[in-house]
């Protein structure tokens, strides 16, 4: 056999390899979620369990991508390919209807969370918010209150407790509660405020105060489909998102439903 014949029997091998590596890829990429869910951080525990019981009752796929609120809202007003959509806080739903990206019809408000104050292992648990304030160069772990759900209600409720003031120079600022729970865990700040759901799961901080229910606007989580995305098996997922098997769930996380 000579030489162009070997050569055009290996790129012929080659380039079946490509062919099949390529129809393997975006087979895949085909069945790897039949639902894309964009949810806010402080659900990831708890989705992550909920979408493993439903795969395994349905067969079908559903892939969530966690981020703030606030991120995931402005990937969906740039045309990020979600169906459905679960916010911590009602604001940046109102922004995406206003975006008109949502099936209004769809918007239903789903659970409740709290707030609290959190301190890592090193931190004094007894008179914490004393012994806080008086430290020099203290920093104070929670997500960005100026963009953040979890960060805004937290400054709400600072203002209203009259503790804003002290603190508002000493922000160790993360771009979603989780990362204001990983900097108090780590030890990198001696104290934080995180949702309720979320401390309760840690093993690196303990909760030390709850925040009162009224210094801050309710911490509401509302869900929705995004425009034209209510396909049948969008609608299933989101339908039982609903049902009293899911809540069940949240409510075993701390969540409150509504």
């Amino acid at each position: 056999m000579n030489l162009k014949k070997k050569r055009l029997i290996k790129e012929g091998i080659s380039m079946s390899r490509l062919t099949l590596f390529l129809v393997l890829v975006f087979s895949s990429l085909s069945v790897s979620a039949n639902v894309t869910v964009y949810a806010a951080s402080s659900l990831t525990n708890v989705m992550n369990d909920i979408v493993d019981d439903y795969q395994d009752k349905t067969g079908d796929r559903v892939r969530v991508s966690y981020a703030g609120s606030s991120s995931l809202a402005r990937q969906i007003a740039n045309g990020a390919p979600a169906d459905i959509y679960l916010s911590a806080n009602t604001k940046w739903m109102e922004y995406l209807v206003e975006q008109d990206q949502i099936d209004t019809a769809s918007k239903v408000d789903l659970l409740r969370n709290s707030l609290v104050l959190i301190a890592s292992k090193t931190t004094p648990k007894e008179n914490t918010w004393q012994w806080f304030i008086g430290q020099k160069g203290f920093r104070i772990a929670m997500a960005d209150p100026r963009h953040v759900p979890a960060g805004i209600y937290g400054k709400q409720s600072l203002t209203k407790q009259y503790r804003w003031p002290e603190v508002k120079g000493h922000i160790a600022s993360g771009n979603n509660v989780r990362s204001a729970l990983l900097f108090v865990e780590r030890d990198e700040a001696p104290v934080g405020i995180v949702y309720k759901t979320d401390a309760l799961l840690s093993k690196g901080a303990t909760i030390v105060e709850e925040f009162p229910a009224d210094s801050h606007d309710p911490i509401i989580y509302p869900m929705a489909i995004i425009k034209n995305k209510n396909s049948e098996k969008v609608t299933r997922f989101y339908q039982y998102l609903l049902s009293d098997e899911a809540k069940n769930t949240f409510i075993s996380y701390g969540f409150s439903t509504i």
